[in-house]
């Protein structure tokens, strides 16, 4: 049963028990959240009010067992709205039926010269169809104006569900209420129907063409919910009454207010939603803090019979008890205030407590790995600036100033993941970590195994002057290759991974730690391994240059140097590899 159901309760006022006589209405107190049973209200109730509202809060029929009654008890302050609940459409519509039966009755057939008690017969039959008309109908009722001057109603029928009888009776004998409440009704809103008769059996009816009024299940007006007295005791059952009006003609062809049908529905399985936002019976009455709770509700026309649910991100903890399972029932809001869950520590998506979930940073060893960092990257581009000032050096010219300058911004870019891994992970800075890796991994060993292919090159031919030379400009052409290369698998990866899920929760994932704390890095997949034996490739391919340059003679030992350089990265990678 969806939330709608508890609908939308009209407020307006109860169109008379004409069936019962001037019996006065009490009505209870407003009831509010705050109110519990067993508590003693701003006034003294009369007899059997405290036993209802204690009803209301349990639903437990004992409470009613030993409170006399006197009239029923109406549970004011349920809500109102002009619309009709939802779990009441079948009702209405059974009861605008019927309204509109009789306004055909009166209004367009020649049963309107004839008087009521004559077809008496026809009334009771549709109360009793009134009241097998819903399943949740408890009684149903037929009340016909009395002409002016008259001391008792014209016609008054009552049928009542009991179990599998039902009980048939003619109160026409009661007494008419000093003011009848049909008068106040708003007749224009009727919809005006033309009837042409095209009938020719029976010689009925006796006119071509007639008026006739219907409502519709607008017109159908509800009273608050109440509790009925029976033989001086509160029926155990909250009940509310449907009530419409069928209207006859006057000379003038006007509608004139004949009658109302009305019919009590039994509302005790239905469930109040106190944790409703918009308008219906107690709606918005509950005591939880929507910002960190999640409300759910239990089954019956019942209030307080709620539960305040900490909300993912957050723990139940009041007046400084820690409650586990997170849960706080209505009778704890008794107090007047708020039942807010707590949240839980940075990081937690559940918790029991303040305990925090987030591995806890070393400040000082982080900051002291960035300053040293940031002292070697000074360092590279301080060499940049050396490197281009002493271009004419005969060290510089001749290993080439602008692959000299190249390598040294290949290392920049290497030292670049350590400033993005400071900060917390996300989908940015874990993609822009793998091209900022990648790209200077590939200019750096790049450079480096080019010059020492060049050098290969040199060794190999006869003559210097003969074989084939390989200028600066030809091996930044051939690093440029090797660059587009690497683009070109950086873009197909990062556009498969922003293709394959919106969140993008893949790229960053949780470790955790022995003590089952957790943090945050960027995950590695399958597109990382490739990267890794891409990288291992081209290494031992300079690794194999670099034994074959071994017997070359240099004036500045650079062969030498290049091969260090790269043995070094080598064989550190391969442990760091291999330890991962």
């Amino acid at each position: 049963m969806s939330p709608p159901v508890w609908g939308l309760l009209g407020c307006s006022f109860l169109f008379g028990w004409a069936l019962g006589g001037p019996r006065p209405l009490r009505s209870l107190p407003a009831l509010s959240p705050q109110v519990k049973p067993g508590s003693v209200p701003m006034w003294v109730p009369p007899d059997g009010a405290e036993a209802a509202l204690a009803f209301l809060y349990s639903g437990d029929a004992q409470q009613l067992s030993g409170a006399n009654c006197s009239e029923r008890y109406e549970a004011r302050g349920a809500g109102a709205s002009p619309q009709l609940p939802p779990i009441l459409w079948t009702a209405a519509g059974t009861v605008t039926q019927a309204a509109n039966f009789l306004n055909m009755l009166l209004q367009a057939n020649d049963i309107r010269e004839s008087s009521v008690e004559e077809d008496v017969e026809w009334y009771q039959a549709l109360v009793r169809s009134l009241a097998e008309g819903h399943p949740r109908a408890y009684r149903a009722s037929l009340t016909f104006n009395p002409p002016p001057g008259a001391s008792h109603l014209q016609l008054a029928l009552q049928a009542t569900r009991m179990g599998e009888e039902t009980i048939l009776q003619d109160l026409s004998g009661n007494r008419v209420p000093e003011e009848s409440p049909t008068g106040a009704l708003d007749t224009p809103d009727l919809q005006k129907r033309v009837l042409t008769n095209d009938l020719g059996s029976l010689g009925s009816p006796k006119w071509p063409q007639g008026d006739g009024y219907v409502g519709d299940m607008r017109h159908v007006k509800l009273s608050p919910p109440f509790l009925e007295c029976q033989e001086g005791r509160l029926r155990p059952g909250w009940l509310i009454t449907l009530s419409a009006t069928f209207y006859g003609l006057k000379p003038d062809l006007s509608p004139e207010v004949r009658g109302q049908v009305q019919m009590d529905i039994d509302l005790q399985s239905v469930d109040i939603n106190q944790c409703a936002s918009g308008p219906g019976w107690y709606s918005n009455t509950h005591l939880c803090d929507l910002n960190s709770t999640q409300v759910s509700i239990k089954r019956g026309f019942v209030l307080g019979h709620y539960l305040c649910r900490c909300q993912p991100g957050f723990y139940g903890a009041k007046e400084g008890a820690v409650r586990p399972t997170g849960q706080f029932g209505s009778n704890q809001g008794s107090s007047g205030r708020l039942l807010r869950c707590q949240p839980c520590a940075e990081g937690c998506t559940s918790c029991l407590d303040a305990t925090p979930c987030l591995a806890e940073e070393a400040a000082a060893l982080r900051a002291a790995v960035l300053a040293c960092q940031t002292c070697c990257m000074l360092a590279v581009f301080l060499s940049m600036l050396a490197s281009y000032r002493c271009r004419q050096s005969k060290r510089i010219r001749a290993s080439g100033v602008v692959l000299l300058e190249t390598i040294l911004f290949g290392s920049l870019l290497l030292y670049f993941p350590v400033f993005i891994l400071y900060f917390k992970p996300s989908v940015f800075r874990c993609i822009a970590l793998r091209w900022v890796r990648l790209l200077g991994f590939a200019i750096v060993y790049g450079t480096i195994i080019l010059k020492l292919y060049r050098v290969l090159q040199l060794f190999l031919s006869r003559s210097a002057q003969r074989g084939p030379h390989l200028s600066s400009g030809r091996l930044l052409r051939r690093l440029g290759l090797l660059l587009l290369l690497v683009l070109g698998f950086l873009a197909i990866w990062t556009a498969g991974v922003l293709e394959r899920g919106i969140q993008h929760t893949f790229l960053v994932t949780q470790g955790h730690t022995p003590t089952g704390r957790h943090f945050y890095l960027c995950h590695h997949d399958r597109w990382d391994y490739i990267m890794v034996v891409a990288e291992m490739l081209l290494l031992c391919w300079g690794s194999f240059l670099c034994y074959a340059t071994r017997a070359v003679p240099s004036a500045f030992h650079e062969p030498r140097y290049l091969g260090i350089a790269l043995h070094n990265e080598l064989l550190l990678s391969a442990a760091f590899h291999a330890a991962r």
